[in-house]
């Protein structure tokens, strides 16, 4: 299957909106954030990890960044889930969030390292 690179970074582009959607619901809805500080927690947490994701938006397979994203989601699940669902198993403070940061970057990068493989596994190309 041959995929244009506009559609592939078009996926990539989705696939980044969705962890910031997945952020926002976490910041707003749990807890409780106004913008200023969504905006602050989205650039300490999340930005770092989501840097691989943009940065393989501009490459020959905009593809890896949706490999990016899918490693770096869970860990923002989790965070949610420790922090909101469960404060009582380790949760407050926002400390969940310490561990998003720091394995977040290394599984975004070894999903989009990891999304080439695949896409020529399951004979994905992408057209220029």
């Amino acid at each position: 299957m041959r995929i244009r690179r506009p559609r592939a970074r078009l996926a990539g582009i989705l696939a980044i909106t969705v962890v910031i959607a997945l952020q926002a619901v976490l910041g707003f809805g749990c807890h409780g954030q106004d913008l200023r500080r969504f905006a602050i927690g989205l650039g300490v947490f999340v930005l770092p990890p989501l840097l691989p994701a943009l940065v393989w938006l501009a490459t020959a397979n905009p593809l890896r960044a949706v490999g990016a994203c899918a490693l770096f989601a869970p860990w923002l699940l989790w965070a949610g889930y420790v922090d909101c669902i469960r404060p009582d198993a380790g949760g407050g403070a926002s400390m969940a969030y310490v561990p998003v940061l720091l394995y977040g970057f290394p599984s975004a990068v070894l999903g989009a390292l990891l999304a080439g493989p695949v896409c020529r596994r399951l004979g994905i190309a992408i057209d220029p």
